[in-house]
């Protein structure tokens, strides 16, 4: 399963997930389309069918992560809370 780093805006109450490791089948897929032969297909496949490799966590009635089970409730590892600016997309709406 792959891990990620949750970021969370006080601010505008948005979550965002950056990816912090990949899974062993995520790296294999990765290996597989750098390959020269794979890469010469026209339509490379990337498929790595691993819906546990989609970042989920825990959230409280108000939308707040859950870190009361720990800081690496599902598969995000820790969270980061940012208090004074607002998400990348609440940033390209005020612009």
């Amino acid at each position: 399963m792959c891990q990620y780093v949750g970021i969370s805006y006080v601010e505008c109450g948005h979550v965002r997930f950056q990816l912090h490791c990949f899974c062993q089948q995520m790296l294999t897929q990765l290996q597989r389309i750098n390959e020269p032969e794979e890469q010469e297909q026209h339509a490379l496949p990337f498929d790595p069918d691993q819906a546990q490799c989609e970042p989920y966590a825990l959230f409280d009635e108000n939308g707040r992560p859950e870190t009361r089970y720990g800081p690496g409730s599902g598969n995000v590892l820790w969270w980061v809370f940012n208090l004074s600016e607002q998400c990348p997309g609440c940033e390209d709406v005020r612009a």
